[in-house]
């Protein structure tokens, strides 16, 4: 944000008045409200990394991704992003249309400047949740390692989850197990079925001691230990599950309908059911022991649970699996043993809707070279005439922009998100929908680069902004001063000031940020949508340093360099600023 340059001498002249930087903000549509979800730990639910992280590697935002689980209590528009982690992080934006239960995809942006498995902090509408991403060095392949207690029985193994005879598999049903790591990578492992068993993962490791985790699937056929070897490479060990034969009792409302019920998420044909996706049915048994509760298998999707009853009435969770093939209301039935009730869910199916082309608004600034970020969207305006879901893809000049959702009758608008790099400048036009609706986007040719500078190998660069160099030796003389904006296609704001004390910004003459009066006075700021950065005088814990390498007085040109510290005012920490560069001509 640019500081005015009576407000830049006004700082070194009157101490303890600082320039307050401007802030402005664009208003939308009513936030949403709600909270992310997550375990006892902190963890978010689901706990989901997709694609590959490697240090150095710049992210694509279309497969670098994570995945939450949000509870929505009003719906609107949202923005849900994580903190910066070694030089990268991760942003998503949208509308929920629908309350309860929402999963939502956060695209990864930036570069990994470091291997290692970095904690991000996930943050929604004043609720927060944890999720670790590894990062592996650069030309990782599969993962060498080995399973610690080959070949007998593994080290340790940590077995979440109950397991019932009859009772199907979830999310909840994993084994942790030790292993040691000799070459960092990927790694996929599965077991062979054993008792109606199957337990899988796929993930990264660095190396060391690390530990993977396999969760299960299927449905265990008999009650007794059960003994499923784990085979990676050479390495062979083995741990046990203690399988329960389940105990009688009767569901509420059998055999009629299912009293009471509660039906969680959203359920929409051709999308997966996630762990949003649940029934609460209750249970009446005599004594405590383990129980198994199942449904049917209607239009491609179930429901199961198992647990331990309580020995009196009590509510549980079925989890949802499978996708939905058909849409309309589907009635399912329950089972406990011999005990049956039943209940109805409605599954949404595609949306159908009318485009209102000419209002369609493009969002951001598009360059050649200049990788799509999150400011790069499309507001496409729309009528709906079904509700349901929808999922729109369009690609033109090494550009794509999409967007998945559900819609209900009274949504107005559907925002896809830019990714990919333009490679070719002019005007471009975009086809989505059908009938199809054009959409043109101009791009720019690749800007100049007259300001640029590296925190660890991230790079941050940009152009001067039109009218936004101001050269003063009038207003407070002999004083000199020079006030530097830049920006850049990534919304991204830079400022550096310079103060002459006796005149004159020469070649070879330095400037400090930390400092007072008689000393040559130095600033910087930039922000974006994870940075706020500041170097001035009001911030004596950090110091840049600038240098002017030349000014020549007939081209009106002063070129200069800098690094040093500056604090982030979003991190409260300070950041390293290095091979800074500018070139201002006023």
């Amino acid at each position: 944000m640019k500081k005015l340059i009576i407000c830049l001498l006004g700082l070194t002249l009157i101490g303890g008045i600082a320039c307050q930087k401007e802030l402005s903000f664009e208003l939308g549509d009513t936030p949403a409200k709600g909270s992310l979800q997550s375990d006892v730990s902190g963890d978010c639910l689901p706990k989901s990394v997709n694609g590959l992280f490697v240090e150095n590697i710049a992210l694509v935002s279309t497969s670098n991704t994570i995945t939450v689980s949000v509870n929505v209590t009003q719906t609107g528009t949202y923005t849900i992003g994580t903190d910066t982690v070694n030089g990268y992080y991760f942003r998503g934006v949208g509308t929920f249309t629908a309350l309860g239960a929402n999963t939502v995809t956060l695209r990864g942006f930036g570069t990994p400047f470091a291997q290692g498995v970095n904690n991000f902090v996930v943050s929604f509408d004043g609720t927060v949740c944890d999720i670790q991403v590894t990062v592996l060095p650069p030309g990782s392949g599969p993962a060498v390692f080995t399973l610690a207690g080959a070949p007998a029985a593994c080290t340790t193994p940590v077995i979440n989850g109950t397991y019932v005879t009859g009772g199907a598999l979830n999310a909840a049903n994993t084994v942790v197990l030790n292993v040691n790591v000799t070459t960092a990578g990927t790694y996929n492992v599965s077991t062979t079925a054993t008792n109606g068993m199957t337990f899988a993962g796929t993930g990264s490791l660095l190396t060391g001691a690390q530990t993977i985790t396999l969760t299960g699937t299927g449905t265990p056929t008999a009650a007794g230990n059960t003994t499923i070897p784990v085979t990676v490479g050479a390495s062979t060990c083995s741990f046990t599950i203690s399988v329960l034969a389940p105990i009688a009792g009767t569901l509420g409302g059998g055999p009629g309908a299912c009293t009471p019920v509660t039906i969680n998420g959203t359920y929409t044909q051709g999308v997966a059911l996630t762990a949003a996706n649940t029934i609460q049915v209750q249970i009446t048994t005599a004594a405590v022991g383990p129980y198994s509760v199942s449904t049917n298998s209607v239009a491609g999707i179930s429901f199961s649970g198992t647990g331990t009853s309580n020995g009196a009435t009590q509510t549980i969770t079925l989890n949802g699996t499978g996708t939905p093939t058909a849409s309309g209301p589907q009635n399912f039935t329950v089972s406990f043993g011999t005990s049956t009730c039943s209940f109805s869910l409605t599954i949404q199916g595609p949306a159908v809707y009318t485009i209102d082309c000419p209002n369609v608004i493009v969002n951001g600034t598009y360059q050649v070279g200049s990788a799509l970020g999150a400011p790069h969207t499309i507001d496409i305006p729309i009528t709906v005439t079904t509700a349901g879901t929808y999922n729109i893809t369009g690609t033109i000049n090494g550009m794509t922009f999409s967007g998945t959702g559900t819609l209900t009758l009274a949504s107005t608008n559907i925002t896809l998100q830019g990714s990919g790099t333009p490679g070719t400048a002019g005007t471009s036009n975009l086809s989505i929908g059908t009938p199809a609706c054009i959409i043109p986007i101009t791009v720019g040719a690749a800007p100049t680069i007259d300001w640029s500078f590296q925190i660890g190998a991230t790079t941050y660069q940009g152009s001067t902004v039109p009218g936004g160099v101001t050269f003063d030796n009038t207003t407070f003389p002999p004083f000199t001063a020079l006030d530097y904006l830049g920006d850049n296609v990534a919304a991204e704001d830079f400022n550096v000031g310079l103060i002459d004390i006796i005149g004159g910004i020469n070649a070879n003459e330095t400037y400090t940020s930390n400092t007072a009066l008689p000393v040559n006075i130095g600033t910087f700021y930039f922000t974006n949508a994870t940075l706020d950065l500041t170097a001035d005088p009001t911030t004596p814990t950090v110091t840049m340093s600038f240098r002017v390498t030349s000014h020549n007085t007939v081209t009106r040109t002063i070129i200069g360099t800098f690094s040093g510290t500056a604090v982030d005012a979003i991190s409260s920490t300070n950041k390293t600023i290095a091979n800074g560069t500018f070139t201002a001509v006023y």
